[in-house]
Order: C-alpha cells, then structure tokens, then sequence
C-alpha cells in the first residue's frame, strides 16, 4: 500500500527511519488504539503490507482507517484498494531474519564501570550481585554495532538452553530514547521475542511472568520476562511449556493491565492456571524487600 501517498493525503502525521520511535522498514503514527500515551506506537511495515502496534499488537488496514480517517469500514476498503493495498486482511509478519551474522557485543570495552554502578544503585540494585548471577554488563561512551549507538548502557545477555544467544541494553542516562536496545536481529542467533528473559534452572511449576529485564531482576529467579507489553505467540507458548501456574505482574498503566488480561487469557486457552495480579507501581521500581514480600505471597514455599 503507498503509505506515504495516504498519510500524507490525509494529513496524518508519521515518523519513519532515523525517528527514536521507529526501525528501518516501518512507517509509524499514534496509535488509535492505545490507552494512555498513543505516541509513535502503530507501524506499517512496507514490506510485509500490514499494521503492528508494539504495544497492542497487530491490526487489520481497514481497521486502522476506520480509527485513524474516521470512515465506514466500506470506506476504508476502498481507500485500500486506491492506494494498492494488497487485501484487506493482516498479514503475518515475516520470519525473523537472525544469524546472518557473526554475534558479537557492540565496540569498545563491556563491563560495568563507576557509571552503571552508580545508576543500578540509584535503582536499589546491587551491581556486585548482577554481574554475577545475571553476568550483567556496560558499554562505554563509544560502543556501536552495525550503526547503531550502545554508548552508555547497561548490557544484559540473554542465555536461552544455557547458552548465550543475544542481549538487550537498557540506556542509563535520563532522557535518551530508545530506553531499550537490543541485539540486531541479525547478529541474533534466537530472536529475543520468541524465548522468554530469566534463569530457566530455577523455574518451577508456579512463576510469576513480567514485562522487562529490570523486572526479572527485582522480582528475582521464579519470574521470567517477554521483553515489554507487545509479546509474541513464540512467548506465549514458551510459558506454556514451561510453567503449569503463572501469575502475571505487568505495570499498572491501563494499556499494560489490557495485555496482561490478553496474555491471561491466552495462557488459559493452552491450560496454564494464569491469572493477573495488580500492583500499583511497576515492578522495577519496587525496593528489594517490598518484592521479595511480594514473591513470597505469589509463590509460597
């Protein structure tokens, strides 16, 4: 579909690559759809000819007109069809394309300096024991990997069957967008959205499933992450096969509690007990004891 010719026949406003809220590929807009901030959240993938919103999943074209144009579903069709839409239905995103090339970390030195230190103690957590049970990691003020800048983060690798298959970042200065980095999906020899984030050799029967890396670390080694709100099947069939009882702990934001309830749901449907549990911060920003008292009332010994 000519995107560009629609929005901006429209008057829609839209970012696309180079934009902090948008990756090469994607065309995006606020999304109607969203509780709270809409922000650049829906992308239209020109590509593949379909919506995705990172935050409340995929949406059909012709329900995005409707929202976004304020027409009749007729209507949106036909504008579809005007601007070359292939079909009305969404179509499914394309097969990650990972391990085409080497994995590696991104320039420069990777280890926890004074600044990580500093910002994982303004966060209440204990850089000494990240590193060693979560083998957490820094970059440095010059750290890029395929033009992409990691200066400056904390560096969290990701072990899925005991071995390391990719890695996120999280930025530790205030104000720099994307908060969140990953892996280049290249480099990445599992895409982070098809496994979950956590240490598999301690997860029982019951486990407590949240939305980031700085979640499982505060919520400790019984809960498991699905990298943000907008997780993917691949996940939802991951803690399906290996959890039969999962609570699910999401911030308390309205658009987060509407996927925890979907996830919920969804987890029912292939016979986990699941259910949605509601704090009033997100569980990151929990001090130690306060959530150590909390996984002691979710999962009792």
């Amino acid at each position: 579909m000519k995107i560009f010719d629609l929005y901006k026949d429209y008057n829609i406003q839209y970012v696309t690559e180079g934009s902090k809220h948008c990756r090469d590929g994607w065309v995006n807009i606020a999304c109607p759809f969203c509780s709270g901030n809409p922000g650049y959240h829906l992308g239209y993938n020109t590509d593949g000819d379909y919506f995705h919103c990172w935050r409340c999943g995929g949406k059909f074209k012709d329900q995005v007109l409707v929202e976004i144009l304020g027409v009749t579903q007729g209507e949106a069709q036909r504008i579809i069809k005007k601007y070359g839409g292939s079909s009305f239905a969404r179509v499914k995103e394309k097969p990650a394309r990972i391990n085409l090339t080497p994995y590696q970390y991104p320039t420069g030195k990777i280890r926890l300096a004074r600044p990580h230190r500093e910002y994982l103690e303004s966060r209440e957590f204990d850089p000494d024991y990240l590193e060693k049970e979560w083998h957490v990691k820094g970059t440095g003020p010059l750290a890029f990997l395929d033009g992409a800048n990691y200066s400056r983060r904390v560096l969290a690798p990701i072990f899925w069957e005991g071995k390391e298959v990719t890695f996120q970042c999280r930025t530790i200065l205030e104000g720099v967008e994307p908060k969140y980095m990953a892996c280049p999906m290249a480099r990445e020899n599992i895409h982070h959205q098809h496994i979950l984030y956590g240490d598999q050799l301690h997860w029982g029967e019951r486990g407590v499933c949240v939305e980031g890396i700085t979640d499982v670390w505060r919520m400790g080694k019984k809960s498991c992450g699905v990298f943000g709100i907008d997780y993917t099947p691949h996940q939802v069939k991951q803690i399906a096969k290996h959890f039969k009882e999962v609570i699910v702990l999401f911030d308390p934001e309205p658009q987060a509690r509407k996927q925890a309830n979907k996830l919920v749901a969804e987890l029912r449907f292939r016979g986990v007990s699941a259910w949605r549990e509601d704090i009033q911060q997100d569980p990151g920003s929990l001090s130690q004891e306060e959530a150590n008292y909390l996984m002691k009332q979710l999962i009792p010994k």
